[in-house]
């Protein structure tokens, strides 16, 4: 055994570890409101934060400590100050921004809630239900994904499939396949008033909080939320546009589910495709953070759920290729890479012909 390396792995799970715990101390110290205060406050003490923020001085000094050793403030060791730069800031302090990735944080405890059905499920051969996960997993996908999906929808996403959104804006209809608490189609009846809108999802509990945000945002009148899996997907008459947002590899058959949705397609219809943006081999993936984290979550949720469906366990990080050859097979004629920028998500268009 070489000792050297033992010691070196030996502290890279200490790290990890460390990693782990400083998530959780970043969600208690978000919702203490104390990035808030630190954004752009400057350098501040431990008793300055604490008096400005409410926060225990002592609690605050320690939150402070494991924020310094992740690397998410900086510190002064001369005049024992701290310091939330403007850079880490973007990312930290603001719920509606598209920047924000907080939400990725707040939805890690209801993922790991659920690491005992997922433990037993690995040793048993068998997947995890949906609805067997936390009850608030819901909530925790629409954390880590609601302020993008928001800002950048009908702002950057839907220009890139200029047909589609002609569509929309002329009264076109539209339904979000796999639409969870119904962001993206309450995102799009704001957006587009005389269109028809519609959300699509096999789990009550999501379609429930969809429901109630659409009524909180004003447009319950104008979206019609199916409960359903994607092969009872209405096709009379046919959708201008169906979305699809990291939902394709959660699937019990992919390959239904795409030929389910290019007969639902009006002529001419596109289906947005949006599936997390990898490279196809393990090994050019492994040095992409984005990557990593989706492996992660693919292992403790996409590929368990999918499973338990007697799907195939695609996986979230199952890459272009695979997507072209099931739209292939599925009889789509027309599969377009679009150009929209994005560090963690690809854009697919697929039309019928």
């Amino acid at each position: 055994m070489d000792k050297a390396r033992s010691q070196q792995f030996m502290l890279k799970l200490v790290g990890d570890v460390g990693t782990v715990l400083a998530a959780g101390a970043l969600i208690v110290g978000d919702r203490a409101g104390l990035f808030h205060v630190m954004a752009g406050a400057g350098a501040l003490s431990p008793e300055a934060l604490a008096a400005r923020s409410g926060v225990a001085a002592r609690c605050v000094e320690e939150w402070l400590a494991v924020m310094t050793g992740a690397g998410y403030v900086e510190h002064d060791a001369a005049s024992g100050t701290f310091t939330l730069p403007a850079e880490h800031a973007l990312f930290l302090t603001d719920p509606s921004s598209e920047y924000y990735l907080g939400g990725l944080f707040h939805g890690m405890p209801a993922m790991m809630a659920s690491l005992p059905q997922v433990a037993q499920a690995y040793q048993r051969g068998q997947g995890v239900r949906f609805a067997d996960f936390s009850a608030e997993l819901p909530l925790a996908l629409e954390a880590m994904n609601r302020s993008v999906y928001e800002n950048r929808l009908v702002s950057h996403w839907l220009p890139a499939v200029p047909e589609a959104l002609a569509r929309l804006q002329r009264g076109g209809r539209a339904i979000d396949v796999g639409c969870g608490t119904g962001v993206v189609p309450i995102t799009l009846a704001k957006a587009f008033a005389s269109a028809t809108i519609a959300g699509l999802d096999f789990d009550m509990r999501s379609l429930e909080i969809a429901r109630s945000h659409a009524r909180a945002a004003g447009v319950d009148g104008r979206i019609e939320f199916i409960h359903a899996g994607v092969e009872a997907l209405p096709g009379e008459p046919g959708w201008d546009l169906i979305t699809s947002f990291d939902v394709v590899h959660d699937l019990p058959d992919p390959l239904v589910a795409l030929r389910r949705i290019r007969g639902a397609l009006a002529d001419g219809g596109t289906y947005l495709m949006v599936e997390p943006k990898v490279a196809e081999r393990l090994q050019d993936n492994i040095a992409n953070p984005f990557a990593r984290m989706l492996y992660g979550m693919s292992c403790l949720h996409c590929v368990p759920q999918s499973l338990a469906q007697g799907g195939p366990g695609l996986g979230a990080c199952w890459g272009e290729a695979r997507a072209r050859a099931l739209a292939d097979e599925a009889g789509f004629g027309a599969f377009e890479r679009l150009d929209v920028r994005s560090p963690a998500m690809a854009f697919y268009a697929l039309r019928a012909a």
